[in-house]
């Protein structure tokens, strides 16, 4: 081989050798789970990701024992920094959490329900509001028809009873979302949102016994995906890549 291909080649090798112009090795999965879910002992595929690895695990609860999980795995394809935003005093309860990393197979962390708070918090003491309202979460409306609805007693000071639909999103992942539950009077339903992940929710509150009973045959259509809110940002990572990526963002409302 003559000095012009020995060059060429040397150049070849020194680009390839350069930081970031390997592919990194990623878990790739997406699945939506109702109730708690285990991905310890499950082979997952894999795919070669140019930036990173990431893992979004995204909950909305009815409070009373039953959830929706949206759980993600793949590239990270997402912005490197953004806002986070919740509101503490939104129903239904929603969770969501955003890790981005860098090496090989890293995005593995978020494996089981023990990556999720409890937010089915009983009072304690255990103080109830006199109200009673249907209960149920799923993705089609049959699931939550009344006669698959659980009857719960309202905690505390959640005195009204809600129904309502929308879609929880990891990006182009999305799945449509109807629930029944308690709330308070002032019914905000706002939950967390950011550049990654939302839950668009739309719905109505009632006062009297089991008055969540309407028909939930329309479907809530997101007019948009979710860009980044106003308010106050949380680093998750700038630029992305240079963390091993500090750790995940956990919101709760």
């Amino acid at each position: 081989m003559g000095l012009p291909g020995r060059i060429l080649l040397f150049l070849l090798g020194t680009v390839l050798c350069l930081p970031g112009s390997q592919a990194l090795q990623c878990y790739s999965f997406e699945h939506t789970y109702f109730g708690p879910f285990d991905l310890s002992a499950k082979s997952l595929p894999n795919v070669s990701c140019a930036q990173g690895c990431s893992e979004v695990l995204l909950s909305l609860d009815t409070g009373y024992r039953a959830t929706v999980t949206m759980v993600r795995k793949g590239c990270w394809t997402g912005p490197t920094t953004g806002a986070m935003q919740t509101n503490q005093n939104a129903l239904p309860p929603d969770y969501a959490v955003v890790r981005g990393c860098s090496t090989d197979f890293c995005n593995v962390d978020l494996r089981t329900h023990d990556s999720l708070p409890n937010l089915s918090h009983a009072p304690d003491p255990p103080r109830l509001s006199g109200t009673e309202c249907y209960a149920c979460v799923g993705v089609n409306p049959e699931d939550c028809a009344p006669e698959k609805s659980r009857r719960v007693q309202c905690h505390q000071d959640q005195s009204s009873c809600f129904q309502g639909s929308g879609r929880m999103n990891i990006g182009n992942f999305s799945v449509p979302v109807y629930i029944r539950t308690c709330h308070r009077p002032a019914c905000t339903t706002m939950g967390t949102t950011s550049p990654w992940t939302s839950i668009d929710l739309q719905g109505s509150c009632c006062q009297g016994r089991l008055c969540n009973a309407g028909s939930m045959a329309q479907p809530f259509h997101s007019a948009a995906p979710p860009r980044a809110p106003h308010g106050l940002a949380l680093l998750l990572a700038a630029p992305v890549l240079a963390l091993a990526m500090a750790g995940p963002l956990r919101l709760m409302v």
